[in-house]
């Protein structure tokens, strides 16, 4: 076994504990794609399948045989876990002088670090047209007056149209929609949506429950972390786009990976954990944050992905 697995297996409970309940506030994509807990690192997942609008003929004879069908084999996606490390060194004299504590402050330092790379790949996923069934893309710049900017866009029947094409796919309605920050800014100025208003409440822009009302989800989720490459200008994770995704009810163990859903975070059991480890010489500490974890896409008829929904 290689030291870096043993060193896991002393993990700092304090630590860990104090890194794993930590996140920034702008952090979403574990609301879009639930955590699943994993016992293996290479794991079968059971992909969305038809097998459940099959009709069968039900009806029996008195003394006839029951009526027996063949379960349909569902199709499986074959996910293999990831692991992401990042450590940040403490010299001793540091800890002595700080009136803070070093070591909890490299291990939110790193948690962070972690959980951006985490935003950053399911920002990517969520708008990845590949991931979706075929007609379930839609690219609003190849009609400017359908725009979310435009004055003459009609949100609400793009939305419904997009959730009826998706629950005659998968059965069920979408009812997340998901956007980046610069979107919802131009939404909460959309001329049609707050046409629907009296003319007092058209004296503020939209805020996230009227939204809500309007376009009928249960929620809307805005991603709105930034992050920078090298020191350069900051840049939006969530881009110009929109997604209307089904996403089952969060439980606080981690969801069933049976349910239909758009996306999962499978997570192998008992990540993620801090640990710390000296540095050559003894005298500089580093702290060590450690998941293995892989997003990925188990119903791509369960979403609905608008590019460039504004100008």
């Amino acid at each position: 076994m290689s030291k870096h697995l043993a060193a896991l297996r002393e993990k700092d409970e304090v630590l860990t504990h104090l890194a794993v309940g930590y996140r920034q506030a702008g952090f979403v994509g574990e609301k879009i794609a639930p955590e699943v807990f994993a016992e293996k690192e290479g794991i079968k997942v059971p992909v969305f399948g038809k097998g459940s609008f099959v009709e069968y003929e039900t009806e029996r004879a008195v003394g006839a045989a029951s009526n027996v069908i063949t379960l349909d084999r569902g199709k499986t996606l074959p996910v293999v876990l990831e692991e992401h490390d990042l450590a940040a060194g403490v010299d001793y004299r540091e800890q002595h002088e700080s009136r803070h504590d070093e070591k909890a402050k490299a291990a939110r330092r790193v948690a962070a670090g972690i959980q951006l790379k985490q935003e950053l790949e399911i920002a990517r996923l969520i708008q990845d047209k590949s991931v979706y069934q075929s007609g379930h893309v839609e690219d609003l710049a190849q009609k400017a007056t359908s725009q979310w900017t435009h004055a003459d866009s009609d949100v609400q029947e793009l939305l419904e149209t997009a959730k009826e094409k998706v629950r005659a796919a998968c059965g069920i309605r979408p009812n997340i929609l998901v956007v980046g920050a610069q979107v919802l800014s131009k939404l909460r100025m959309n001329e049609g949506l707050r046409s629907n208003l009296s003319a007092n409440d058209r004296k503020v822009l939209l805020n996230i429950e009227i939204l809500k009302n309007l376009l009928d989800v249960d929620d809307i989720i805005v991603g709105e972390s930034v992050y920078t490459e090298g020191g350069k200008a900051t840049k939006d994770v969530w881009g110009n786009f929109a997604s209307l995704i089904v996403r089952p009810t969060i439980v606080s163990d981690g969801n069933d990976e049976g349910q239909t859903a758009f996306a999962y975070t499978f997570r192998r059991r008992g990540m993620p954990v801090v640990d710390r480890y000296d540095g050559v010489g003894g005298k500089v500490e580093y702290v060590r944050y450690t998941d293995i974890r892989k997003a990925a896409v188990v119903g791509g008829a369960c979403g609905y992905l608008f590019q460039n929904p504004i100008a």
